[in-house]
Order: structure tokens, then sequence, then C-alpha cells
């Protein structure tokens, strides 16, 4: 029971992902709604979007799991030892992951291998206890046989049955002799629903699970989603909620919605209880009232624009019901320094609290919930182990930094010298917005290297020798109106003089910034030396230093992230753009010298030369400077910039007397990185990765 519950979760959690990923691309069309009038109004889980038709052409290009595609070919190969000793149904559950896998290198190779339609709605929702997942279908022919060939690979075949008219394929999950649970699947009207059928289901119950009827009451008819809209600012792009007090209500109170009476009546099925059966009356009323403090999370876009850059900005809220709490959380916001929402970095980051506040605060929160009136033995008890705490015990520290408000800091340039590994260009400023800098100086002068240091609170600035640290740095540190700075470089030394003037209002907890494309020049610079201290064990610091930057470009164009106290709770804004443009596939054809890089980041060892045709063949050569001693024919293919080599001859010989002998044909994948001369490879295999250069021949 509790396994294939924690499926369900897993499932619908990874459709939520994707859900998001695609709901970021553009405003819906109308009648995208449709999909709502079949989602339950007591649904504990909703995400749904549209994309517009040229946002989706945009991102063909755009990778759909960037981070994750050395782990992935990783995974694919270790699945290879799997399934001999499984179940057809896990075999079968492994099939469908390994083609998921193998297929989800961008979102163009994704839409057209599974036959989707991204710019038809989409959903992901909980019907009950079930999930459920509906997206559009472009080919059903395509879509359908993915499911085919896992069946056909599995040995698990489906069964088929006719519901309103519509043929639904299932396939058990279960065992023969374990109660039946099936993964069900139907394409109606160009929407596929993937859900689950169980031993318990009544017709009904299956019927408006596959979206053939709808709910006595759906989330369209609530006007929740209305009321998200109106209060946030909301789009139709992508909407989400996750509704905590209907999945407290579920587990403590099974017959109050959907939910609960599904887990109930399977757990009854089952000869087992609830978890929470041993709750008394009052614990029940007393816990769901607490959780009704914080009922829902909700998230969607604001703002999606397109043009030669796709621009999204996303909120998300977690909301807090008990305006008194939130009035003393809303106390500890601090202050964000204004240089850490600048443009101009390569990446920036602020921390806002106020610490005159923190001890009044938790103190405040404490004694809330030690004041809370409650006949429940378990909250008794845990108010009881709360009396022993001491917020005042924080006072040892906060008190060696009273008047602190927030931090930021803001890199705008790095360069460190190849040969003397010394920094050639540095600027950067960090500075402490207080109104009783003394207190942090004090602590300052503590430690070791403090007592060496005399930073004037006049206003004006000293230089601060760091030469023990690099031979020749040197910092300007001093008080810039109520900041504590320490800085140099030019356009740090122009942020820190606006601090001048720059009040310490509360604005917020955090902030976070990255020009993702800068950031990726500065991973690329990292000497050799330094870089070999990125090693792992299967990539050298080279290799992992080329991963990083690349994974870094695939990630967008700018960032910016902040969190904060907002009028209905706890809120996240990101800010997000992408260049369609940098996302633009490599041409690997033409003629090649390779160098491996891979232990010699920037030069690289000769490894031979190589033609890459346009008719989609290719040949590899390596040769002593006498003679050619190993030859490989092969035939490849591109999708994005994942280049895959299948070979069709490969021989070699020891000397250049010698015959040549045949060698084992082995098949390659490599991520390609775009240079200003020619390209990179980051090759991936069972035992190690690689990095060759391909430098064009003259």
């Amino acid at each position: 029971m509790n396994k294939w519950i924690g499926a369900g979760v897993l499932v619908a959690a990874a459709g939520a992902g994707l859900a998001w990923q695609q709901g970021w691309f553009g405003a819906a069309p109308a009648g995208s709604a449709q999909l709502t009038d079949f989602v339950p109004a007591d649904t504990v889980l909703y995400l749904g979007g549209q994309a517009e038709a040229k946002q989706v052409e945009q991102l063909r290009q755009m990778p759909l799991m960037a981070q994750s595609q050395f782990q992935m070919q990783q995974l694919l190969r270790e699945m290879d030892n799997w399934g001999r000793e499984e179940t057809p149904q896990a075999r079968f559950a492994t099939e469908l992951l390994r083609d998921f896998l193998s297929n989800a290198t961008n979102y163009g190779m994704f839409m057209d291998h599974f036959g989707l339609d991204l710019t038809k709605p989409q959903a992901i929702y909980m019907d009950g206890l079930i999930p459920v997942v509906r997206f559009g279908v472009k080919s059903e022919e395509t879509f359908w046989q993915v499911f085919e060939r896992a069946s056909e690979s599995s040995g698990l075949q489906p069964r088929e049955v006719t519901l309103d008219g519509s043929t639904v394929k299932l396939w058990r999950l279960t065992k023969e002799d374990d109660k039946a649970l099936e993964l069900a699947v139907n394409v109606r009207d160009g929407v596929a629903t993937l859900s689950a059928f169980h031993f318990l289901d009544q017709e009904a119950d299956q019927l408006q699970r596959l979206a053939m009827t709808a709910p006595e009451q759906s989330l369209a008819d609530s006007g929740e989603l209305d009321k998200m809209q109106k209060t946030y600012g909301f789009d139709n792009s992508m909407l989400a909620l996750i509704h905590f007090e209907r999945l407290a209500q579920g587990m403590l109170d099974p017959n109050s919605n959907d939910l609960g009476r599904d887990l109930k009546a399977l757990m009854d099925a089952q000869g087992e209880t609830l978890p929470t059966a041993n709750l008394d009356a009052a614990c029940r009323s007393d816990l769901t009232s607490l959780v009704a403090n914080v009922p829902r999370l909700v998230a969607g876009n604001t703002r999606v624009a397109s043009g030669d850059t796709l621009a999204i900005d996303s909120l998300s809220v977690l909301e807090l019901t008990n305006k008194d709490v939130l009035t003393s959380l809303q106390g500890l916001r601090g202050h964000l320094p204004g240089h850490t929402a600048g443009s101009d970095s390569i990446f920036n980051m602020g921390f806002g609290i106020n610490v005159d506040n923190l001890i009044p605060t938790a103190t405040s929160l404490m004694q809330r919930f030690q004041g809370y009136q409650t006949d429940c033995a378990q909250l008794q008890q845990a108010q009881q182990q709360l009396s022993s705490a001491n917020p005042a015990m924080m006072g040892m520290f906060t008190g060696m930094v009273q008047g602190t408000k927030g931090a930021g800091f803001s890199l705008y340039d790095l360069d460190i010298d190849p040969n003397t590994l010394q920094p050639n260009n540095l600027d950067f400023l960090f500075s402490v917005a207080t109104d009783n800098p003394n207190s942090l100086l004090g602590l300052l002068a503590m430690s070791p290297m403090g007592r060496q240091i005399q930073i004037p609170t006049d206003g004006s600035l000293t230089d601060v020798d760091l030469s023990f640290v690099a031979p020749g740095l040197s910092l300007k540190a001093g008080m810039q109106g109520q900041h504590l700075v320490a800085f140099t470089g030019e356009q740090a030394s122009r942020a820190a003089e606006s601090l001048k003037d720059e009040s310490l209002d509360a604005n917020g907890l955090t902030r976070f910034g990255a020009d993702y494309g800068r950031l990726a020049d500065l991973v690329d610079r990292i000497p050799s030396q330094f870089a070999g201290e990125l090693e792992t064990g299967t990539a050298s610091g080279c290799v992992a230093q080329a991963q990083v930057a690349n994974m870094l470009r695939l990630q967008g164009a700018n960032l910016n992230y902040t969190l904060d106290f907002a009028e209905q709770g706890l809120s996240t804004n990101m800010a997000f753009s992408i260049d369609p443009q940098a996302l633009a596939s490599v041409n690997p054809v033409g003629n090649y010298q390779i160098l491996d890089q891979s232990y010699d980041c920037q030069g690289g060892e000769p490894m031979g030369t190589e033609e890459i045709r346009e008719d989609g063949t290719g040949e590899y050569r390596y040769n002593d400077g006498q003679c050619d001693l190993y030859r490989s024919q092969y035939t490849w293919s591109q999708n994005g910039n994942l280049f895959s080599m299948t070979a069709q001859e490969s021989v070699s010989r020891d000397s250049c007397d010698q015959e040549w002998n045949n060698d084992e044909l082995i098949s390659s994948q490599c991520v390609l990185v775009p240079m200003d001369e020619g390209f990179r490879c980051l090759y991936s295999d069972d035992e190690s990765e690689s990095l060759f250069h391909y430098v064009p021949r003259s």
C-alpha cells in the first residue's frame, strides 16, 4: 500500500517539475481553463499552464535537463545492468525511464520523440489520492509507440477497456496475486491523460479521473484560481498551488475531503489504519487549526515577455493567515544594500536581518505557541519541551553584532594570472548595513588579523594591506554613510560611494543575482593549477571546469531572486531571462586538429585529426609523425549539442610496417561546447570523462 502511494507522489512531483518549466513559456490563449473543469475543487495539488507556439519554437534547443546531462549518461549505462531479475512491472517502469532519459536532451528532442504538443494546455493535479497528468499530443501514433516499446521490452502487455466510447490502455503495476493497481493512459481530442486505477474504483471514479466526466464541483467552479490571479497578479501561463490545509484535513478528518476518503478506504481494504488514527478529537481539531495558519503555497508567473530574449517574472507565496505572527516575522526584515540589485556585476548576494529584533521575535513566537489553549496531550508535551528553551541565550551573539541590519557582496570582475596565480584584476564590494559599527569592529578586533587593521568610522577610507594573503593585494575600508565597506576596483569604488546616501530601510530578507554568461567566462578563466582542485572520481579538474562552465551557459542569461515577507506571507520573486540565440547548436562539420585538454585546460596534447562530413559520416586518424597508427570510420547524428557517433570500422597497428588489425567498434557521445576557435567536446564513457578541443585545420 505505502509503496504505490509513494510512487504516485513521485509521479506527481516529477510531472509538477516539468509543468513548472513548461508553464514559464508564455500566456495562455482563451480556452485553457477547460482542463480545470475536470479538476476537483478540493484537490491538494495543481499545476497548469500553456505555451505560445512562438516561444515553444524559440526553446526547441533549450536543454530540458541541462545540469544533469553527464549524470544521465552514467545512469543510462548503469541501467543496462538492471532488469535481469526484475518483475515485468519493474522492467516496464525502467524502460519508460530509460526512454525519457535518452530523449530529454532538449525540448525539441523531447517533444518530437514523444509526439507532444506543448502549445496545448497542460495540468498536473490530484484527484483525491490519485495523481492525474494531462498534456497535448501532436502525434498519437508517436505517443503510443513509447508505451508499445516499453511493453515489448518488458513483457508487460496492456489490456484495453472502453470508457465513454474511448479506448483506455491499462498496464497492471502490481503482481497478479496482489490487489490491482493499473497505470491508465488515454488520448482523446488531442489530449493525453495519465492516471491510475485501483481495485476499489467504480466506473464513475475512473471516468472522472480520465476527465471524461466532471466532478460535482470543479476547481473552475470554485473560482480559487481566479482569486489567486486577482490577489497576486498571476497571468495564465502558469498557476500552481499546494494546499497544506486540505492535506491535513484529509489525514486528520478523512471524511472531510476526497483525499481522506480515498486514503481511508484503501487503508481499510489493506487491513491498515491511518498514522493519525491514535489521535483524539482534541488533537485532530487543534492540529487542523494550526495548519490552517499556513494553508497554501501558491505560485505563478506575473510577466512573460518574448523578443530577442525571453523574460519571465514569477512569484511564489507561502501564505500565513495569522496576522499577529506575520507582523512579528516582518520585524526580522533587514536592509539589502542597493549594490546587490545592480545589473553590472557577475554575481551578487544580499542578506537582510534586523539583529536587534531577532530575540524579541523568537520570544514572541515561542510565547504565542506556549499560550495556545489545547487539550491535546501531544501539543501540551511540545509546549512543555519548548518552555525549557531560552531565546535569550542568543543574546551572547546578537549583542556583539548589535545594530546590524544586513550585508551584501558584489563581484564585478576577477582575473587570475595563470603564471603567478595572483589576481591581476579584482573588483568587488562587501558591505554591512549597521547603525552601530563599533560593535562589529570590536568583534573584528578579537581576531588575529583584525588586531592589525584600524578601520575609521568618520567617513574616511583607509588602505588595508593584505599582501600576506596575496602579494600586492590591498583593499579600501571604512564607513560610507551607515555602511561598513571593504572593496577594491573601479566599479566597486563607485558602488561604495553610492552607499553614502542610502538609508537602512527594511526592504527584504535575501537577494541573489547572477549573469550566467559572465560567470561561465569566469569559470573558464580559472588557471589549470586551480582547476585541478575540481577533480572528481571520473573527471579531471579541466573536465569538471568545462562541465560547470557549460552548465552555467545553458541556464539562461540572467537570474535575480529575492525572498521577503509580504502582505500575505513568505514570498519569493524570481526574474529570469533566456537568450535563445545563445542556445544555438554548434555546427561540427569540418576538418580538425584534436587536442586533449583533459589535464591541460588551456593547451592540450595533440591526439590526431578528424574530418566530420556533412553527409553524416566522419573519420578519425591518429598519426605518430610517420604514419597512421589508428583509423576509425563512423556515422554521426546531432540533437542540439549532443553529438552521437556510431563506429563502422576501426583498425590499428603498433608500427608503420605492421598489418592493420580490426579493433572493437565503440560508439560514443559527447556534448559540443562552442569556442571562439572551433569547439570543445565533452566525452563520457563507462570509466571516465574527457575534454577534447577541435581546432579547425587551414
